[in-house]
């Protein structure tokens, strides 16, 4: 009997390693990806987003990004059950390294992304938000941008003051060209299904 029992108490700390590593392995492969983009130069970016005209589609920018916003193009494909657009956008701007609301000192120059837009309005067709998501993938810059690469997510939050706008995502600074090998990651980017919120 102590041979059974300490073979199941050894299938137990196998099975009970097991079961670790694998919870493990995906944290193991995020830091890693993580620690390999931060050796690639990517940077972390954060912040929210203010309306400045919204029929206009002008918008300002805070946070890591600091800068105007611009909707370029935007193509409403359908209105229900939720409203779903595509479209592309225009930053000008700076990268706020010091975090202190001002360019002074920081890369600065213009991005452009491509938008996949994504809202849930109750009833659909009403202007009663219940949430809203986008995805913009950088398809090009200029300046302090020239080869960048790079995503940003937004997510729209209806509050009692209107709509909150804030954004999470990364950006690799070019120097100049970007490899060929970005061009992949964005065709990548612009097959997978996303939302973007406004």
């Amino acid at each position: 009997m102590r041979i059974r029992r300490n073979r199941t108490r050894a299938l137990g700390v196998i099975a009970a390693t097991g079961a670790a590593l694998a919870v493990a392995s995906p944290a193991v492969a995020a830091t890693r990806a993580a620690e390999s983009s931060a050796r690639a130069g990517a940077v972390p970016i954060s912040g929210t987003q203010t309306v400045v005209d919204e029929k206009a589609g002008t918008f300002k920018m805070h946070g890591s990004l600091v800068g105007d916003w611009a909707i370029t193009a935007f193509d409403v494909l359908d209105t229900s059950p939720r409203l779903h657009a595509k479209g592309t956008e225009k930053f000008s701007g700076c990268l706020d390294r010091r975090r202190d609301g001002s360019c002074k000192g920081d890369p600065t120059g213009t991005l452009t992304f491509t938008i996949d837009y994504s809202a849930l309005f109750d009833p659909p067709g009403s202007q009663n938000l219940v949430w809203g998501a986008c995805l913009h993938p950088v398809t090009g810059g200029a300046g302090a941008f020239a080869g960048a690469r790079g995503v940003i997510v937004m997510a729209d939050t209806p509050t009692e003051n209107g709509v909150s706008t804030s954004y999470i995502g990364n950006l690799t600074l070019g120097g100049g060209s970007a490899p060929r090998h970005a061009d992949r990651g964005r065709a990548a980017a612009a097959s997978v299904s996303r939302s973007c919120g406004r």
